[in-house]
């Protein structure tokens, strides 16, 4: 018999995805979402604080979504100017629930727990992808036509 590879971090049961999408933090983000699609101020602040994130995490647990992950901020930065606007409403919401949950030091694991500490937030970009590949997608393809 072969040895199996070691689970993504996207993959790992530590925590479980329910415990993830079931936790205070998670729901507080999805609940949240409404509220800042709807308030430029409030978009504005959640992008300076993912810039300021990125700059500070590791990528490793992000392997697999970090170039989407740059792209949901992207896609956000110019929704908030008004300069794109081809995103479902819900979709838009799945993507600013993803990036406050990213942002968050107290979710279900927090940041600070060293190794760990973003599997959670890997797992929740994860998730979120699934829901709007296809809107990033398009948002990629529309950067690209600018250049």
């Amino acid at each position: 018999k072969h040895p199996t590879a070691p689970p993504r971090a996207t993959e790992q049961t530590l925590p479980g995805g329910d415990e993830i999408t079931e936790s205070a933090a998670f729901r507080r983000a999805a609940i949240d979402a409404e509220a800042y699609a709807r308030d430029p101020k409030r978009l504005r602040q959640l992008l300076e604080d993912a810039v300021g994130k990125i700059g500070v995490i590791p990528r490793g647990p992000f392997a697999d979504t970090w170039p989407y992950l740059m792209a949901m901020i992207r896609l956000l930065r110019d929704y908030q100017r008004a300069e794109y606007r081809d995103v479902s409403e819900q979709n838009l919401q799945i993507i600013i629930a993803a990036i406050l949950y990213f942002v968050s030091p107290f979710d279900v694991i927090p940041d600070w727990v060293p190794v760990l500490g973003h599997i959670d937030d890997a797992f929740v970009i994860s998730l979120a992808l699934k829901s709007v590949r296809a809107d990033l997608d398009t948002f990629m393809a529309w950067e690209t036509a600018r250049i």
